[in-house]
Protein backbone atom coordinates (compact mmCIF):
# COMPACT_ATOMS: atom_id res chain seq x y z
CA UNK A 1 0.00 0.00 0.00
CA UNK A 2 1.51 3.29 -0.76
CA UNK A 3 1.88 5.72 1.83
CA UNK A 4 -0.17 9.02 1.93
CA UNK A 5 0.88 12.49 1.19
CA UNK A 6 -2.19 13.82 2.16
CA UNK A 7 -6.09 13.23 3.56
CA UNK A 8 -9.04 13.40 1.31
CA UNK A 9 -12.76 13.43 3.10
CA UNK A 10 -12.81 9.77 1.96
CA UNK A 11 -9.48 8.91 3.76
CA UNK A 12 -10.75 10.81 7.15
CA UNK A 13 -14.22 8.83 7.15
CA UNK A 14 -12.08 5.55 6.48
CA UNK A 15 -10.05 6.98 9.64
CA UNK A 16 -13.30 7.14 11.74
CA UNK A 17 -14.59 3.67 10.66
CA UNK A 18 -11.21 1.92 11.43
CA UNK A 19 -11.39 3.21 14.71
CA UNK A 20 -14.72 2.16 15.58
CA UNK A 21 -13.75 -1.07 14.73
CA UNK A 22 -10.87 -0.59 16.69
CA UNK A 23 -12.74 0.71 19.41
CA UNK A 24 -15.73 -2.59 19.45
CA UNK A 25 -12.72 -5.01 18.85
CA UNK A 26 -11.00 -3.67 22.21
CA UNK A 27 -14.33 -2.84 24.33
CA UNK A 28 -13.61 -5.27 26.67
CA UNK A 29 -10.25 -5.15 26.92
CA UNK A 30 -10.86 -1.13 27.87
CA UNK A 31 -13.66 -2.33 30.39
CA UNK A 32 -11.10 -4.64 32.14
CA UNK A 33 -8.64 -1.63 32.72
CA UNK A 34 -11.37 0.82 33.83
CA UNK A 35 -10.48 1.78 37.36
CA UNK A 36 -10.32 5.39 37.13
CA UNK A 37 -12.47 7.74 37.60
CA UNK A 38 -15.07 5.00 38.90
CA UNK A 39 -14.30 1.49 38.62
CA UNK A 40 -17.41 0.02 36.55
CA UNK A 41 -16.20 -1.60 33.84
CA UNK A 42 -17.42 0.65 31.02
CA UNK A 43 -14.67 2.85 29.40
CA UNK A 44 -14.81 0.78 26.32
CA UNK A 45 -18.25 0.84 26.05
CA UNK A 46 -18.68 4.17 26.15
CA UNK A 47 -15.84 4.95 24.09
CA UNK A 48 -17.17 2.36 21.16
CA UNK A 49 -20.64 3.73 21.39
CA UNK A 50 -19.69 7.29 21.24
CA UNK A 51 -17.55 6.69 17.96
CA UNK A 52 -20.26 4.26 16.53
CA UNK A 53 -22.96 7.35 16.67
CA UNK A 54 -20.44 9.13 14.49
CA UNK A 55 -20.28 5.95 11.69
CA UNK A 56 -23.89 5.72 11.79
CA UNK A 57 -23.61 9.74 10.82
CA UNK A 58 -21.14 9.34 8.13
CA UNK A 59 -23.34 6.54 7.06
CA UNK A 60 -25.74 8.92 6.14
CA UNK A 61 -23.46 11.23 3.54
CA UNK A 62 -22.75 9.93 -0.11
CA UNK A 63 -19.57 8.68 -1.33
CA UNK A 64 -18.66 12.26 -2.84
CA UNK A 65 -19.56 14.38 0.67
CA UNK A 66 -16.80 16.88 1.04
CA UNK A 67 -14.52 17.19 4.11
CA UNK A 68 -17.04 19.95 5.35
CA UNK A 69 -19.71 17.54 5.58
CA UNK A 70 -17.79 14.95 6.74
CA UNK A 71 -16.16 17.21 9.60
CA UNK A 72 -20.03 18.50 10.34
CA UNK A 73 -21.06 14.59 10.71
CA UNK A 74 -17.96 13.84 13.03
CA UNK A 75 -18.57 17.06 14.85
CA UNK A 76 -22.27 16.34 15.34
CA UNK A 77 -22.39 12.32 15.88
CA UNK A 78 -19.76 12.89 18.47
CA UNK A 79 -21.69 15.34 20.32
CA UNK A 80 -25.28 13.81 20.36
CA UNK A 81 -23.61 9.87 20.85
CA UNK A 82 -21.06 10.63 23.40
CA UNK A 83 -21.31 8.85 26.38
CA UNK A 84 -19.73 8.61 30.02
CA UNK A 85 -16.41 10.15 31.10
CA UNK A 86 -14.45 9.45 28.52
CA UNK A 87 -16.49 9.04 26.04
CA UNK A 88 -17.38 13.28 26.51
CA UNK A 89 -14.13 14.08 26.18
CA UNK A 90 -13.29 11.98 23.22
CA UNK A 91 -16.28 13.55 21.27
CA UNK A 92 -14.62 16.83 22.52
CA UNK A 93 -11.59 15.94 20.67
CA UNK A 94 -13.53 14.78 17.69
CA UNK A 95 -14.68 18.04 17.44
CA UNK A 96 -11.39 19.89 17.59
CA UNK A 97 -10.17 17.48 14.80
CA UNK A 98 -13.44 18.52 12.80
CA UNK A 99 -13.19 21.72 13.45
CA UNK A 100 -9.49 22.32 11.87
CA UNK A 101 -10.18 20.32 9.41
CA UNK A 102 -13.33 21.43 7.79
CA UNK A 103 -12.38 24.20 5.24
CA UNK A 104 -9.35 22.07 3.63
CA UNK A 105 -10.61 19.33 1.10
CA UNK A 106 -6.92 18.11 1.33
CA UNK A 107 -5.43 18.04 4.37
CA UNK A 108 -1.13 18.51 4.74
CA UNK A 109 0.79 17.67 7.53
CA UNK A 110 0.74 20.95 9.26
CA UNK A 111 -2.96 20.92 9.33
CA UNK A 112 -3.67 17.73 10.54
CA UNK A 113 -0.88 18.50 13.45
CA UNK A 114 -2.73 21.63 14.38
CA UNK A 115 -5.66 19.86 14.24
CA UNK A 116 -4.13 17.56 16.87
CA UNK A 117 -3.25 20.13 19.04
CA UNK A 118 -6.31 21.69 19.02
CA UNK A 119 -8.48 18.48 19.78
CA UNK A 120 -5.55 19.16 23.39
CA UNK A 121 -6.34 22.33 23.81
CA UNK A 122 -10.37 21.50 23.58
CA UNK A 123 -10.15 18.32 25.87
CA UNK A 124 -8.45 20.41 28.52
CA UNK A 125 -10.61 23.38 28.26
CA UNK A 126 -14.22 21.29 28.48
CA UNK A 127 -12.65 19.48 31.77
CA UNK A 128 -13.09 21.45 35.13
CA UNK A 129 -10.45 19.63 37.11
CA UNK A 130 -7.83 17.79 34.73
CA UNK A 131 -6.02 14.95 35.91
CA UNK A 132 -2.74 14.15 34.86
CA UNK A 133 -2.25 10.06 34.45
CA UNK A 134 -5.59 9.94 32.13
CA UNK A 135 -6.73 10.37 28.93
CA UNK A 136 -5.73 14.35 28.71
CA UNK A 137 -2.02 12.94 29.06
CA UNK A 138 -2.40 10.56 26.17
CA UNK A 139 -3.69 13.17 24.14
CA UNK A 140 -1.09 16.07 24.56
CA UNK A 141 1.70 13.58 23.84
CA UNK A 142 -0.25 12.40 20.55
CA UNK A 143 -0.36 16.13 19.23
CA UNK A 144 3.25 17.14 20.80
CA UNK A 145 4.47 13.69 18.66
CA UNK A 146 2.98 15.02 15.55
CA UNK A 147 5.09 18.43 15.61
CA UNK A 148 7.92 18.87 13.13
CA UNK A 149 6.97 16.09 11.03
CA UNK A 150 8.09 16.09 7.46
CA UNK A 151 5.29 13.93 5.88
CA UNK A 152 2.31 12.33 6.85
CA UNK A 153 3.56 8.56 7.50
CA UNK A 154 5.93 10.51 10.18
CA UNK A 155 3.34 12.95 11.36
CA UNK A 156 0.93 9.69 12.23
CA UNK A 157 3.66 7.46 13.21
CA UNK A 158 5.42 10.10 15.65
CA UNK A 159 1.75 10.62 17.21
CA UNK A 160 1.45 7.25 17.93
CA UNK A 161 4.53 6.64 19.21
CA UNK A 162 4.34 9.70 21.65
CA UNK A 163 0.46 8.41 22.55
CA UNK A 164 1.75 4.85 23.74
CA UNK A 165 4.57 6.51 25.71
CA UNK A 166 2.40 8.34 27.72
CA UNK A 167 0.13 5.44 28.19
CA UNK A 168 2.38 3.70 29.86
CA UNK A 169 3.50 6.31 32.44
CA UNK A 170 -0.05 6.78 33.09
CA UNK A 171 0.38 4.66 36.75
CA UNK A 172 3.00 6.92 37.74
CA UNK A 173 1.06 9.83 37.44
CA UNK A 174 -1.68 8.71 38.65
CA UNK A 175 -1.36 6.09 41.75
CA UNK A 176 -4.83 4.57 41.45
CA UNK A 177 -3.83 2.89 38.37
CA UNK A 178 -0.16 2.17 39.82
CA UNK A 179 -2.08 0.52 42.67
CA UNK A 180 -4.31 -1.11 40.09
CA UNK A 181 -1.18 -2.11 38.21
CA UNK A 182 -2.88 -0.92 34.78
CA UNK A 183 -2.66 1.98 32.22
CA UNK A 184 -5.33 4.25 31.90
CA UNK A 185 -8.83 2.96 29.63
CA UNK A 186 -9.28 6.13 28.39
CA UNK A 187 -5.75 6.44 27.54
CA UNK A 188 -5.46 3.24 25.87
CA UNK A 189 -8.97 3.65 23.94
CA UNK A 190 -7.46 7.12 22.49
CA UNK A 191 -3.81 5.13 21.42
CA UNK A 192 -6.39 3.12 18.58
CA UNK A 193 -7.21 6.32 17.02
CA UNK A 194 -3.63 6.67 16.17
CA UNK A 195 -3.22 3.27 14.88
CA UNK A 196 -6.54 3.66 12.83
CA UNK A 197 -4.73 7.05 11.24
CA UNK A 198 -1.16 4.59 10.73
CA UNK A 199 -3.09 1.78 9.47
CA UNK A 200 -4.75 4.38 6.90
CA UNK A 201 -1.47 6.60 5.68
CA UNK A 202 1.43 4.16 6.01
CA UNK A 203 -0.77 0.81 5.78
CA UNK A 204 0.39 -0.56 9.40
CA UNK A 205 -1.15 -3.36 10.36
CA UNK A 206 -4.09 -2.63 12.94
CA UNK A 207 -3.36 -4.39 16.70
CA UNK A 208 -5.36 -7.22 17.95
CA UNK A 209 -6.95 -7.36 21.30
CA UNK A 210 -4.90 -9.06 23.71
CA UNK A 211 -6.59 -11.50 26.06
CA UNK A 212 -8.44 -11.07 28.65
CA UNK A 213 -7.31 -13.75 30.62
CA UNK A 214 -3.60 -11.86 30.20
CA UNK A 215 -4.80 -8.51 31.97
CA UNK A 216 -5.01 -8.64 36.06
CA UNK A 217 -6.36 -5.82 37.64
CA UNK A 218 -5.93 -5.66 41.66
CA UNK A 219 -8.88 -3.87 43.42
CA UNK A 220 -7.90 -0.28 44.51
CA UNK A 221 -7.82 0.38 48.25
CA UNK A 222 -10.59 3.57 49.49
CA UNK A 223 -7.66 5.76 50.48
CA UNK A 224 -5.84 5.38 46.78
CA UNK A 225 -9.14 7.60 44.96
CA UNK A 226 -8.15 10.54 43.90
CA UNK A 227 -10.95 13.27 45.65
CA UNK A 228 -12.67 10.89 46.45
CA UNK A 229 -14.15 10.52 42.97
CA UNK A 230 -15.47 7.02 43.07
CA UNK A 231 -17.50 7.78 46.45
CA UNK A 232 -19.85 9.98 44.47
CA UNK A 233 -22.78 7.53 43.82
CA UNK A 234 -24.55 8.66 40.18
CA UNK A 235 -23.07 8.91 37.10
CA UNK A 236 -25.15 12.00 35.24
CA UNK A 237 -25.41 13.12 31.90
CA UNK A 238 -27.93 15.33 30.40
CA UNK A 239 -28.15 17.51 27.06
CA UNK A 240 -28.18 21.31 27.76
CA UNK A 241 -29.08 24.04 25.37
CA UNK A 242 -27.74 27.60 26.74
CA UNK A 243 -26.06 30.37 25.34
CA UNK A 244 -22.25 29.78 24.88
CA UNK A 245 -21.47 32.65 27.52
CA UNK A 246 -23.62 30.64 29.88
CA UNK A 247 -21.56 27.89 30.12
CA UNK A 248 -18.45 29.08 32.31
CA UNK A 249 -20.83 30.01 35.05
CA UNK A 250 -22.73 26.48 34.75
CA UNK A 251 -19.83 24.72 35.52
CA UNK A 252 -18.77 26.28 38.72
CA UNK A 253 -22.07 25.72 39.85
CA UNK A 254 -21.40 22.06 39.01
CA UNK A 255 -18.11 22.35 40.76
CA UNK A 256 -20.22 22.34 43.99
CA UNK A 257 -21.96 18.80 43.48
CA UNK A 258 -19.48 16.70 42.15
CA UNK A 259 -16.60 15.83 39.84
CA UNK A 260 -15.61 14.52 37.13
CA UNK A 261 -17.07 17.39 35.34
CA UNK A 262 -16.84 17.38 31.21
CA UNK A 263 -18.96 19.47 29.62
CA UNK A 264 -18.41 19.50 25.54
CA UNK A 265 -20.18 21.12 22.71
CA UNK A 266 -20.73 24.48 20.94
CA UNK A 267 -23.30 27.45 19.00
CA UNK A 268 -25.80 26.61 21.58
CA UNK A 269 -25.73 22.67 22.61
CA UNK A 270 -23.70 20.71 24.80
CA UNK A 271 -23.58 17.41 26.60
CA UNK A 272 -22.53 17.67 30.45
CA UNK A 273 -21.31 14.84 32.20
CA UNK A 274 -21.00 15.20 36.17
CA UNK A 275 -20.30 11.94 39.06
CA UNK A 276 -22.34 13.64 42.23
CA UNK A 277 -24.33 12.32 45.12
CA UNK A 278 -27.29 14.70 44.72
CA UNK A 279 -28.99 13.44 40.84
CA UNK A 280 -31.19 15.79 40.71
CA UNK A 281 -29.46 19.02 40.94
CA UNK A 282 -28.24 21.08 38.07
Amino acid sequence: MAQLASLTAGDVRTVVQRFSELLEAHREVINRLNVYPVPDGDTGTNMSLTVASVVRELAEQPATATMGEVCKAIAHGSLMGARGNSGVILSQMLRGVAETLRDDEVVSPGTLAGALTHADRMARQAVVRPVEGTILTVARAAAEGAQDAVDLTSLARGARAASREALERTPELLPVLAQAGVVDAGGAGLCLLLDALCHVVAGDPLPTAPSLEGISVHAPEPAAHHDAVSDLRYEVMYFLEAPDGAVSGFKDLWTAIGDSIVVVGGDGLYNCHIHTDVAGSG
